[in-house]
């Protein structure tokens, strides 16, 4: 009683409370940074989902291409300028399978071309399954794609669609 009246405490050190909540968080965070680095890369997932494909420059990649039609929309290709004075194209277009089997993977090279017809700038897209999960025979769908880094003063004549790597649904 007497050392509760004369308001002398124990050793004020570190706590085991303190101790065990820091070494729990320490082990959340560690738990949190394995996992985010364990995920896979966008390339890695994009390879996954075209293992399988018909690419370009396989003997039947020319068959099974020109069942695929691809229509540019030059009415809704926009362009605009970001802070920095660099330039963003959007280019939209309609895909259409006339084949006679489904689609489960579709990359497409979207570029612009100047005058000459020589590539600017392009980037590669996998619509199907990315944007739409499979595209049957006789579908179409509309799609859109932005490529940023032209110059304002960049010979951009048309968009160029390309179609590079195939993938069919197992039936």
């Amino acid at each position: 009683m007497d050392s509760f009246i004369s308001g002398q405490r124990g050793n004020p050190g570190i706590s085991k409370i303190l101790v065990a909540g820091i070494l729990v968080g320490a082990l959340v965070i560690a738990g949190l940074i394995w996992f985010v680095f364990s995920l896979p890369t966008p390339k890695e997932q994009k390879a996954e989902l075209l293992v399988g494909a018909i690419v370009e420059g396989s003997p039947e990649f020319e068959e099974y291409t020109k069942n695929i039609i691809i229509t540019n929309d030059v009415r809704r290709m926009q362009e605009a300028r970001t802070g920095l004075g660099d330039v963003v194209m959007k280019l939209s277009a309609r895909i259409k399978n006339r084949g006679k089997k489904t689609l489960s993977g579709l990359e497409v090279s979207v570029g612009m071309v100047d005058t000459e017809n020589e590539l600017i700038k392009d980037k590669r897209v996998l619509f199907v399954p990315k944007h739409h999960p499979e595209l049957g025979p006789g579908e179409e769908i509309d799609v859109s794609v932005s490529i940023a880094g032209f110059r304002r003063g960049d010979d951009r004549a048309n968009a160029r669609w390309k179609v590079t790597a195939i993938k069919f649904a197992d039936d």
